[in-house]
């Protein structure tokens, strides 16, 4: 849906935000920056999130869609009305974070001279594109049935016994369990507060996921840390439960500096998957991923080394999971004493204007003020 109340910039000047570690760069993005990426096939989860910044232009290095497949990322970013170019690689990634840069239609400027001769992509070009690639839905689904088959030889294991994943400090039997992934959004989280605030679930946070229970002020019980994990210590600091997924060096040393009860998995699973994994392990009532692909288009959409993992790691947590879109449409919250008074006293207006219909009730009313002391307007004290 487009956000008609945004005018698409065709020139001014823009400061530009890049960064290697797309969390890191979520968090630097200002409304009306110039956003700098590197990713062919944008997907939909990294583009809501980056709508949620609300960008004026968005500048790729490759390729928005390349027509592998019909990813959905270019039509979310297109619809929140931010601009989208392509360029050379090499233009893109000179620029620096934090530079300001003059735009005009299609081109960057510094200066009098030019530092990116983009290209815009138009949403007609990008449903082009997507029309192209449905045509190898098919192809994928093939290469998508493969690489499951391979996937649950290789981890057979880990999916069906749990071997490998390690006994969580954190009491999670018969609870509920909400895993945040790291494309899960503030709006996400956001429609949980109520079960969140009700049920206290265990709180799984993967990767930059954390980051969004932190800015809620809510504690992490169980952190997966992934191989591109960068968490900052205040993060670390909010984990009652650390469990290592191929992380790397850098956050590892950060961890070892905290006295945090810390574990290590060794799987090929998807570190989103992990946390659900353990959930299940440790025997959770219900685990409600949050930022996890839900529909065929949004697990085509995802990269593909995830998709076999996330496809039969469903299967294997069976009826326990609910998307955390229907959490909300399936629980309302607990009924509360108000409630129940607010219920109570309309059944006695009700009854009230029912008895007051009848003859009877007529007559009641009539000789009410008789009944009533002076101070509510009623004769009772005056004398005959």
């Amino acid at each position: 849906m487009r956000d008609s109340g945004r005018a698409r910039p065709a020139a001014g000047d823009v400061t530009v935000r890049a960064h290697r570690d797309f969390r890191m760069l979520l968090g630097r993005v200002q409304p009306g920056d110039l956003v700098v990426i590197d990713r062919r096939d944008l997907d939909a989860a990294s583009a809501k999130a980056l709508a949620e910044r609300r960008p004026a232009v968005v500048l790729n290095a490759t390729e928005f869609v390349s027509g592998r497949f019909a990813n959905l990322g270019p039509a979310v970013l297109d619809g929140a009305g931010v601009v989208l170019l392509e360029a050379d690689p090499a233009q893109v990634r000179g620029l620096k974070d934090g530079s300001v840069l003059r735009l005009d239609g299609s081109r960057l400027y510094d200066g009098e001279q030019v530092a990116v001769d983009g290209r815009r992509v138009t949403i007609e070009e990008i449903r082009d594109r997507m029309d192209q690639a449905r045509t190898g839905m098919a192809s994928q689904l093939d290469t998508f049935a493969h690489t499951a088959s391979e996937f649950l030889r290789r981890e057979e294991g880990v999916l069906l016994h749990g071997t490998g994943l390690p006994t969580l400090r954190t009491r999670v039997g018969d609870r509920p369990v909400v895993v945040v992934g790291p494309q899960a959004t503030d709006r996400q989280v956001r429609r949980l507060r109520t079960f969140l605030r009700e049920q206290r679930p265990v709180l799984v946070a993967v990767d930059g996921g954390a980051e969004l229970l932190v800015r809620g002020r809510r504690r992490i019980d169980v952190l997966v840390l992934g191989r591109d994990a960068a968490p900052s210590d205040k993060v670390l600091r909010r984990a009652r439960e650390i469990v290592l997924h191929g992380t790397g060096d850098g956050a590892r040393r950060q961890v070892a500096k905290l006295n945090v009860p810390t574990h290590e998995v060794t799987t090929s699973a998807s570190s989103t998957d992990v946390g659900l994994l353990l959930a299940h392990a440790a025997g959770a009532r219900l685990v409600v991923p949050v930022g996890d692909p839900a529909t065929l288009e949004e697990l085509i959409d995802r990269e593909r080394s995830d998709q076999a993992s996330t496809v039969l790691t469903r299967m294997r947590l069976g009826t326990s999971v609910v998307e955390a879109g229907a959490v909300p449409l399936l629980y309302t919250g607990r009924v509360r004493l108000w409630h129940l008074l607010l219920v109570l006293l309309v059944a006695l207006a009700v009854l009230g204007v029912t008895v007051a219909a009848t003859p009877i009730g007529h007559d009641w009313w009539h000789d009410l003020p008789d009944h009533l002391p002076d101070w509510l307007g009623g004769s009772s004290g005056t004398g005959t």
